[in-house]
């Protein structure tokens, strides 16, 4: 869910905290919230570019910083931007403080540069949008894609069902032809045999060619 969606069903209103401006030497600085709504931090991006640009081969190895340019998201005319605000929270000096005196640093220097806090939150609200609709059309295309992908393997699977079949048939068919082979060369040898056992009464020679039987039943040397 993105953060317009939360807002959305938190009634589309957030509060901003922001430093109270000093109205007397010595006074601390004050941390004030201001209410916005959803209108108020809502960005227009530029959906058809995000669609291009999504719709690219390598979309998933853009940068995001490409991803926001496509979608029209600005920076802050200032300095200040979420990424500075995500460098100085990462910082060692940062490092192990209080979320609440952090949060108070943060707001003060945002103060002193005459930045609003509000505008940082645009601008994280509209990369957030910026990233949104981008996931968006890449899960369409994704989708789309997969889904071609389970049709050729679908096609792919019939058609090695066939081939397996096919192949199955082959094997069947070589292995009958072999026997019926077989079998005739066993009959033509026997027959071979009782021509050359009843001309041996006629010839003092024989004169029949008869094959040697093999276990292999390869070609045979004929014996005369």
């Amino acid at each position: 869910m993105s953060l317009l969606d939360l807002l959305q069903t938190v009634g589309g209103r957030l509060g901003i905290l922001e430093a109270h401006p000093k109205t007397a030497a010595g006074e601390p600085e004050k941390v004030v919230t201001r209410t916005v709504t959803l209108e108020q931090l809502r960005t227009e991006i530029r959906a058809d570019e995000v669609r291009a640009l999504a719709g690219q081969p390598a979309d998933l190895a853009l940068p995001f910083d490409k991803i926001f340019e496509a979608a029209g998201v600005s920076r802050p005319a200032s300095e200040w931007n979420i990424l500075r605000v995500r460098e100085i929270l990462e910082s060692e000096r940062s490092k192990g403080r209080d979320r609440a005196a952090m949060q108070h640093e943060l707001l003060s220097r945002l103060n002193l540069a005459q930045v609003s806090a509000e505008d940082v939150v645009k601008e994280a609200i509209a990369q957030d949008q910026a990233l949104d609709a981008f996931e968006d059309f890449v899960r369409r295309k994704s989708a789309d894609r997969l889904a071609m992908t389970e049709r050729r393997i679908a096609e792919l699977a019939a058609q090695i069902q066939a081939l397996q079949g096919e192949r199955a048939g082959l094997e069947a068919r070589q292995q009958n032809d072999q026997r019926e082979l077989l079998d005739w060369r066993r009959r033509k040898r026997a027959y071979e045999r009782e021509l050359a056992e009843t001309v041996g009464y006629l010839t003092d020679r024989p004169v029949i060619s008869t094959d040697t039987e093999s276990p292999a039943e390869g070609p045979q040397r004929k014996a005369t």
